[in-house]
């Protein structure tokens, strides 16, 4: 099923015409990661975890209105205190079902790129974000199209536990 995504950044307008994301950034791709460093088995027990590993949130997007923003965001390293990122079944309705919130947030990296005989409208380019807090909520939407509970988690980087 096709998915429609949005990135919205507090101070920073995008050009999103969707009804629902007016003025977000129309986003073509994400990539976020967490892991976690595991120890060999020791004499006295099994493996160990240790504080969690956590990679920049990244986006790619068609250069926009946005763009100039965001460069000066990650040149000066100001502070972005919130950003929401949504996933949409691609259907009328536009059911979110996956929400990510990142707080206390800075511009790690903005990379344009394009190709004069590329099939894109605009060149892209990939924006990534570190954070200090990240939340991610899930919605479960049946066949019908009805929203189930959502399910959320939230985890605080800075304090290194659930919030």
């Amino acid at each position: 099923m096709s998915v429609d995504m949005f990135c919205k950044i507090e101070g920073i307008d995008g050009e999103s015409t969707d009804d629902a994301h007016t003025d977000w950034i129309e986003i073509l791709s994400y990539s976020h990661g967490v892991s976690q460093p595991v120890s060999g088995a020791s004499r006295t027990g099994g493996r160990t975890g240790g504080r969690a590993d956590f990679q920049d949130f990244t986006i790619t997007k068609t250069i926009d209105k946005a763009t100039p923003d965001l460069n000066l965001h990650c040149c000066n390293g100001k502070h972005i205190p919130k950003i929401e990122i949504e996933l949409c079944l691609a259907t009328e309705e536009k059911h979110t079902f996956m929400k990510y919130e990142l707080q206390d947030v800075i511009v790690s990296s903005v990379s344009p790129g394009g190709a004069a005989d590329s099939s894109e409208t605009k060149p892209l380019e990939t924006v990534s974000f570190a954070y200090g807090k990240i939340k991610w909520e899930y919605t479960p939407i049946d066949n019908t199209g009805k929203a189930g509970a959502s399910v959320d988690r939230t985890w605080d980087l800075e304090a290194n536990k659930q919030a």
